[in-house]
């Protein structure tokens, strides 16, 4: 039994979800470089896929892991963020949509720490959305960044911005959710 808790981490979700997390670097590389639109295309379109086919796997086959539950959220959100400040560095998305995405995670990064939280709060069906809308903006950009896909640039900004407008919602939400963790925890101590 000890053997067993002792490698709980050593899942196929979790191997996944450190492939994600590998994939920002090349992604963030070429949008940076605004070189090779269809390999990084590719590469973004396998990060949003890896993080739907993780959580079904891990679902599916019982493989959740208490560092499943850490790393997924936190390789979507850095993912998404540095995506996104990496397609405003190469002039791809307006500034005020890398901002938003970026000022609303660092804020609740901060609080998270700041609140001393046990664990991240869990994902709501509504952060689950914004998270899909903000993956299908980057990719239909990534996309729309090849010459013979670039109808697609434009819906993909759209939706991007549409995506960032909910997370500064969501993000609002989840730091009432933190705040009232907070509050319960004082109270147990």
């Amino acid at each position: 039994m000890q053997s067993a808790r002792k490698h709980e981490w050593a899942t196929i979700p979790n191997a996944i979800t450190v492939l994600r997390f590998l994939l920002v670097l090349p992604i963030c590389g070429y949008l940076i470089t605004d070189t090779r639109p269809v390999v990084t295309a590719i590469l973004l379109l396998a990060f949003g896929l890896s993080d739907w086919i993780d959580g079904f796997i891990a679902r599916r086959f019982n493989q959740i892991s208490r560092l499943g539950v850490l790393l997924d959220p936190i390789a979507d959100r850095l993912g998404i963020v540095a995506i996104a400040v990496a397609f405003v560095l190469n002039g791809s998305v307006p500034l005020w949509i890398g901002l938003a995405i970026f000022i609303t995670d660092l804020i609740l990064l901060c609080t998270y720490f700041f609140l001393r939280l046990s664990s991240p709060p869990d994902s709501t069906w509504l952060g689950k959305i914004r998270t899909a809308i903000m993956m299908l903006g980057l990719a239909c950009v990534a996309l729309g960044r090849i010459d013979q896909l670039s109808a697609l640039f434009t819906p993909g900004i759209y939706i991007l911005a549409a995506g960032a407008l909910l997370h500064l919602f969501v993000g609002f939400g989840y730091l009432r959710i933190m705040r009232n963790v907070a509050k319960g925890q004082h109270k147990t101590l």
